[in-house]
């Protein structure tokens, strides 16, 4: 993985099923857009860009989803680490095509998800390794790593009963509490080993607001500790 090297702002929001990330996300983007950079680009493009992770009406996230639905006989359950090069296909591309060329200009991306997610591919903690390995295979120069990787971190019995209250009438194959409860734990093993992660505790008892005023304070600081306190666009 290669660190942002370009000079926008790279931030994602991950977590298992259930946490909230996508909550959260929005809410970031929304303050993000309202508070810290309201313009836009002269293209009428928003400085503050949102993505997601996998995308549903991509290629490779179709495919990702119609496999997800199979629950046991999916890949997915059969070799979950070669399960994840779908995803690392559906992250490359976001990145190329969207990602990168925003930081390029300047922008700030926050992303629903980030290759972070990879720990679902990992049934110990060890092929974490191999699945980071993987992914710099797939990606190359793409695999680009944020600058800050927030990890929503909530027990796995928290998340089940949040995907039950959500009135989904499916739950696919990632969103079973043995899954969620190793990819947990696989999380906070992420969040020790490697850079720019975050973790936010959330024992059920943390309302999103109460996460989205932890992660607005960690961005304003961290943007006062870099060189330049405001992210110049350029067209």
């Amino acid at each position: 993985m290669i660190l942002n090297p370009y000079p926008g702002l790279f931030v994602a929001v991950d977590g298992i099923d259930g946490s909230g990330k996508s909550t959260l996300t929005k809410m970031l983007v929304d303050w993000l857009r309202r508070e810290v950079y309201p313009t836009i680009m002269s293209s009428g493009v928003p400085i503050v860009l949102g993505t997601k992770e996998p995308n549903k009406d991509g290629p490779f996230g179709k495919l990702i989803y119609a496999d997800l639905a199979q629950k046991a006989s999916g890949l997915h359950a059969r070799n979950p680490m070669r399960f994840q090069e779908l995803f690392a296909c559906d992250s490359l591309i976001n990145l190329r095509d969207n990602v990168i060329p925003h930081l390029e200009l300047g922008g700030v991306v926050v992303s629903d998800r980030c290759r972070a997610s990879m720990v679902y591919g990992a049934i110990t903690q060890d092929q974490i390794t191999d699945l980071m390995a993987m992914t710099q295979r797939i990606m190359g120069v793409s695999f680009i790593w944020p600058d800050i990787v927030f990890i929503i971190d909530v027990p796995a019995d928290v998340a089940m009963e949040r995907l039950k209250r959500s009135g989904r009438s499916f739950l696919d194959g990632l969103e079973q509490f043995s899954v969620l409860d190793r990819t947990g734990n696989n999380f906070r093993y992420l969040a020790r080993e490697y850079p720019n992660c975050v973790l936010i505790p959330d024992k059920g008892d943390r309302s999103s607001e109460a996460k989205l005023a932890f992660v607005q304070e960690y961005i304003r600081e961290f943007l006062k500790k870099r060189s330049s306190q405001v992210v110049e666009v350029r067209d």
